[in-house]
């Protein structure tokens, strides 16, 4: 599917198999811009498997601005999503929600896509959806230019990562992302946070330029490893740390 331009449209949703959407725009819509889902529902021919999103434009979303949303479903039968790659793709001024979201899935690239102008959340939003989502077993974040996030809320961040919850039906289980080659900047609280979760996450050759807060927050309760390496983070605000681990005992940050 392509050149296609939609408005005032609740959210844009896209299930199946092998798909291309590009080309494209969406605006001033109700829900999500681009949602790759599995439909909702344990249907094999809904489940979603290699759908491409490239080079769309989505402007004042009432939504993730480009998501990625694996659901398990009701009874949690419905299939895992895999393969959805984000590419080279503008969100502008989503009214609501984030810039960009994976929300649970495997194999999932966000690569080379600008975010200005976030509105409530964060810039981009790494974990699961829920309590009913499947959670994220592999992503790969590269390239990005992420600007803002936390905006009039005042609870999130330029990035935010995240896990199934002590409610979902995967208690415990880990998000597994790789972050390389991105840009943060000018996040309204710190550039990149893990919050009360569990995570295994690669950090390398980002740039965290200019949040009002930390540059990367490990907050307390998260759970698992973090590897930064090569990072840059400029221009802090007096007072605060490139890298503040609260919780340090269960929350490892190795070179």
């Amino acid at each position: 599917m392509e050149r296609v331009w939609a408005r005032h449209t609740d959210a844009n949703w896209l299930s199946g198999t092998g798909g291309t959407v590009r080309d494209s725009r969406t605006s001033d819509s109700y829900g999500d811009g681009f949602n790759i889902n599995n439909g909702g529902k344990p249907d094999p021919e809904g489940r979603s498997d290699r759908i491409t999103v490239r080079n769309n434009f989505a402007r004042n979303t009432g939504d993730d601005s480009f998501a990625v949303y694996s659901d398990a479903g009701v009874n949690g039968d419905n299939g895992q999503l895999t393969g959805a790659k984000v590419l080279n793709n503008t969100a502008i001024a989503p009214w609501w929600a984030n810039g960009l979201r994976i929300a649970g899935g495997k194999d999932i690239e966000f690569k080379n896509n600008l975010v200005q102008s976030v509105s409530s959340n964060s810039a981009m939003e790494v974990g699961v959806f829920g309590d009913s989502g499947h959670p994220l077993e592999s992503a790969v974040v590269s390239g990005n230019v992420l600007i803002g996030g936390s905006g009039w809320n005042g609870t999130r961040h330029g990035v935010q990562v995240t896990s199934p919850g002590p409610d979902s039906r995967f208690p415990g289980a880990y998000t597994n992302v790789t972050m390389t080659g991105n840009t943060l900047r000018g996040s309204l609280r710190a550039g990149l946070f893990v919050g009360e979760s569990h995570v295994n996450m690669t950090f390398t050759d980002n740039v965290i330029d200019g949040p009002a807060k930390q540059g990367i927050w490990i907050g307390r309760g998260a759970v698992g490893t973090g590897k930064p390496a090569r990072n840059t983070v400029r221009n802090l605000f007096p007072g605060q740390a490139e890298l503040q681990n609260d919780a340090q005992d269960t929350f490892k940050v190795t070179q």
